[in-house]
């Protein structure tokens, strides 16, 4: 019995939830930016922002390729309605590059 149990523990019970990856440093900056700013749009899709983790909703912008999302995300985006840097002035270019990150890994 306790050698079954000894096994359970070491391979981890069937069913039981993965624990997620650790993130790097630059993913983790963007998930806390993500969680205080972009969540507002990007949680219910306000303004066709598409929903966290949705890989339909992100699959027509993923080949735009990275420094495009980025550029949308710094700069703006009108035609979609993203505000420059989620409507956040005191984010630095590198805060929405990490949050951009952040949501791709999300759907890759």
């Amino acid at each position: 019995m306790i050698l079954i149990l000894s096994a359970m523990l070491l391979t981890g019970c069937p069913g039981a939830p993965e624990t997620p990856p650790e993130l790097s440093p630059e993913l983790a900056a963007g998930k806390a930016i993500v969680e205080k700013t972009c969540i507002a749009c990007h949680d219910q899709g306000l303004n066709g922002a598409p929903i966290l983790g949705n890989k339909k909703m992100w699959s027509k912008r993923l080949p735009q390729g990275e420094e495009v999302l980025v550029s949308h995300a710094i700069n703006g985006f009108a035609m979609e309605m993203m505000p420059p840097k989620g409507g956040n002035p005191d984010l630095s270019d590198d805060d929405v590059r990490n949050a951009v990150l952040y949501m791709l890994s999300l759907v890759q």
